[in-house]
């Protein structure tokens, strides 16, 4: 069986909530679950309509789901069928708990895999295989995670058995068509304590999400994905080059029963709770410091004793790169910050430490300024309790907005940057 099928479906238009769908069909996802509203609803219609159950409407839906259908695809979307974001989340863990197949570590060792499923029904496993299932995605906007938390926290309860699922949220900060604003940064990262992207890009949002699923199912967390309502419905011109990952798709399904990891009472959750803080959590945060690229961030290095560093999140990211081509554009930025280390990240949580103790051990930074949107100041408030711990004597300066700009309106991250 080809274990990887590559397909072009050429020149095209994808919205963020498509390029979203684009990376998890790519990582072999299986089954999905949402509950509706702006601006999230179109990605969990445009699985519904690659499963078939509505009319593709689409360039993206018609040749993709063409392509689909030839391979036999498995596709299963819940979307009418949930009453609720608690309901659909509900489906999600439960699709994602029955591991009934095995998969050869990638991303950890024989010891980290002893961390992780020493204590499972699978600790005895002689070649230390990873235990996987379906590749799951459940998706609501950003009030859904409120009616969702009981559910989403018990996520975090029963790890590794939540490892292949993704959960997609779609923030409308400026309250577009919401009644509240919110930022679900401080939900999933601060209270939820699961790992955590903001997308910045339909261009590249699909490859977030793909190496997001490889790396978080082995190490038996879910994960979760933010995209504001810009990005949600934002289409941008790509050709789309996808490898699906069938071997990911095809894989058994079996219920395996493990109370002491899967029934969520207190004598279970206590120990659980401690060996998260104590031993996982630690663990998280030197995967994504080693595999900090490959979960799509980059850093650019100028000079060769840079005094300033600049962390770009999420929207503020994809506006940086007009300085590529824009003269005027970079010889402000170099006016302004000099020599300077840009650290530009979908990453919101966990804090990679490795990464800027590396950095601020081998330059003289003097100030780091970090931009992001929404009101949580996820960042800059890991960013603080990193410098307090290591002992770093450095400005840490907030220059992010508390809002998310409605899409008609004119603003420019560039010029918030360089102003």
């Amino acid at each position: 069986m080809v274990s990887v099928k590559r397909i072009e479906l050429g020149p095209m238009r994808v919205s963020g909530n498509q390029s979203i769908v684009r990376g998890a069909i790519e990582a072999g996802v299986r089954v999905t679950s949402g509950y509706p509203g702006a601006p999230i609803s179109d990605l969990q219609g445009t699985f519904e309509q690659l499963a078939g159950k509505i009319p593709r409407r689409t360039p993206f839906t018609e040749k993709l789901g063409r392509e689909l259908d030839k391979l036999n695809y498995g596709l299963i979307a819940k979307w009418g069928e949930t009453t609720n974001e608690d309901n659909a989340i509900g489906y999600a863990i439960g699709s994602t708990i029955c591991k009934g197949d095995k998969k050869k570590r990638e991303f950890i060792s024989e010891k980290e895999w002893d961390l992780i499923y020493g204590d499972t029904l699978f600790g005895k496993d002689e070649e230390k295989m990873i235990p996987v299932g379906s590749r799951v995605m459940c998706s609501f906007k950003h009030l859904g995670g409120n009616t969702g938390a009981d559910a989403l926290r018990t996520c975090m309860n029963v790890i590794p058995y939540t490892g292949g699922l993704a959960i997609a949220s779609g923030d409308d900060r400026q309250g577009t068509a919401s009644q509240t604003m919110q930022d679900n940064k401080a939900l999933f990262a601060f209270h939820f304590r699961m790992p955590t992207f903001e997308l910045h890009s339909p261009r590249t949002a699909h490859t977030t999400v793909r190496n997001a699923y490889r790396l978080f199912e082995e190490l038996g967390t879910p994960f979760a994905v933010i995209s504001n309502y810009d990005l949600s419905y934002r289409e941008v011109s790509v050709y789309a080059d996808l490898s699906i990952d069938l071997a990911t798709n095809y894989r058994k399904r079996y219920f395996s029963r493990d109370p002491k990891f899967t029934v969520t009472i207190g004598p279970h959750i206590r120990p659980q709770e401690k060996r998260y803080w104590n031993q996982l959590l630690p663990l998280l945060k030197r995967k994504v410091t080693e595999n900090f690229k490959f979960l799509n961030n980059e850093i650019e290095i100028s000079g060769e004793r840079p005094a300033q560093m600049v962390v770009l999140n999420g929207p503020f990211r994809e506006d940086f790169n007009i300085l590529r081509f824009d003269k005027n554009l970079a010889s402000r930025f170099r006016d302004k910050y000099g020599d300077a280390i840009v650290v530009k990240t979908d990453l919101v949580y966990p804090f990679p430490d490795g990464i800027y103790e590396d950095l601020l051990n081998k330059y003289p930074i003097e100030a780091i300024f970090i931009f992001e949107e929404g009101y949580s100041k996820a960042i800059y408030l890991q960013m603080l309790d990193f410098l307090n711990t290591h002992n770093f004597s450095i400005k840490v300066k907030n220059m992010g907005i508390p809002y998310e700009p409605r899409i008609y309106e004119r603003f420019s991250y560039i010029d918030h940057i360089l102003q």
